[in-house]
C-alpha cells in the first residue's frame, strides 16, 4: 500500500505542466469533488488510505458482482461465464 501511495503521488506531481494538462487535472477534480483540490489536500487524502480501506472498496465493488468479459481469437481456453461468476461469490460454510 505504501509503495502504491508513493507511486500515485509521484505520478500526480510529476505530470507535464502544460496548460492542457493543468486544465485536464482541474476538470477531473471538479467532476469528482465539485471543486479544485490543492496539492496539500490531495496528499492528505492519499495518506489517509490504508489496507482496510482498500479491502472495503474491493469488497464493495468486486465481491458477488456481475462479470463482464471479452475475448479475441480462439476461445478454447476461456472458462464459461458461470465459472467466472462463481469466482466472485464468497462461500460461507
Amino acid at each position: 500500500v505504501e509503495r502504491a501511495k508513493r507511486e500515485l503521488k509521484a505520478s500526480l506531481f510529476s505530470a507535464p505542466t502544460s496548460a492542457e494538462a493543468a486544465c485536464k487535472d482541474l476538470g477531473t477534480q471538479v467532476l469528482a469533488y465539485n471543486r479544485g483540490l490543492p496539492a496539500s489536500e490531495m496528499i492528505l487524502r492519499i495518506d489517509a488510505i490504508d489496507s482496510e480501506e482498500i479491502k472495503r472498496v474491493a469488497w464493495k465493488y468486486l465481491n458477488d458482482a456481475e462479470v463482464s468479459t471479452t475475448a479475441l481469437g480462439p476461445l478454447h481456453g476461456m472458462p464459461q461465464y458461470y465459472a467466472l461468476r462463481q469466482q466472485t461469490v464468497m462461500h460461507r460454510y
